[in-house]
């Protein structure tokens, strides 16, 4: 009966890691998302057995943990470039999806949700204000930041999720 008990309880903990991990995911500007699977998965192996857990599984998951932390900047690199942002837009684009919502912090959990994404946006414009581009150019580089920033939380979820449910099969 002990062992039944301790193993419910490191599923629960290690579910509360899996959950904090997808939160942290879709609010960017907390850090380690993909992270939070690892220490998840650590307690469950500590608390009942790391049998589960293959050689294999700790690469991938260190592996899409790279991947989730690149992700962010590729996207916004690759969506400015596309929508032909100009180098300035990519670096304000980057810089203002982590200084924004440091600016508005006021507004409270307002600032983790909107921010980067503001943030995105308007430092992209501001790249290619700066660059004095036209008025038509530097709209089109912000939606195109707002595209890839959108695409890049969407494919970090997807990261997650994969890091979630590979965690869920190795231990059932």
């Amino acid at each position: 009966m002990g062992t039944a008990i301790l193993w419910l309880l490191a599923v629960i903990i290690a579910s509360l890691f899996m959950l904090a991990a997808m939160f942290t995911t879709l609010v960017p500007v907390l850090p380690g998302g993909a992270l939070l699977v690892i220490p998840g998965a650590l307690i469950y192996g500590w608390m009942v057995d790391f049998e589960p857990f293959t050689m294999a599984f700790w690469i991938g998951q260190a592996v899409l943990v790279v991947v989730n932390m690149l992700s962010d900047n590729v996207a916004q690199i690759l969506g400015i470039k596309k929508m032909g942002g100009s180098k300035a837009g990519m670096i304000g684009g980057t810089i203002g999806m982590f200084v924004l919502p440091m600016l508005i912090s006021f507004l409270g959990p307002l600032a983790l949700i909107f921010g980067p994404l503001l943030g995105a946006i308007i430092g992209a414009m501001a790249g290619e204000m700066y660059m004095r581009r036209k008025s038509n150019e530097v709209v089109k580089v912000g939606f195109g930041s707002a595209l890839s920033f959108l695409a890049g939380t969407f494919f970090k979820v997807i990261l997650v999720g994969i890091q979630i449910a590979w965690f869920y099969i190795a231990i059932f």
